[in-house]
């Protein structure tokens, strides 16, 4: 199982900007991120995978590294209108870390 964290594939064209599910803590199997997708926010998903060396899903073309589906533009307006929220909240808490 992978944790959200640590996937950054395709690392050419995507960049993690908050995990906003980690199903390795809440053991839901699955795990949502906010991303920069060739310049634009979206959301994306995977599931994590069920043991230490499954690397989840999807992964690479190659089967090495593991990766985010993005969702499409329509999904991602209706779950970034629930995530703004949790965002929010999330970094106030980071915040206070500091």
């Amino acid at each position: 199982m992978v944790r959200p964290q640590e996937v950054k594939a395709p690392k050419e064209k995507i960049e993690v900007l908050a995990i906003l599910e980690d199903g390795t803590k809440t053991r839901k199997g699955y795990s949502i991120a906010l991303v920069k997708w060739y310049a634009k926010k979206a959301i994306a998903i995977r599931w994590d995978g069920d043991d230490a060396q499954d690397k989840g899903f999807p992964v690479t073309v190659n089967g090495y590294h593991p990766a985010w589906f993005v969702l499409p533009d329509k999904l991602t307006e209706l779950y970034s209108k629930d995530y703004k929220e949790l965002i929010s909240t999330m970094r106030f808490i980071e915040d206070l870390d500091k």
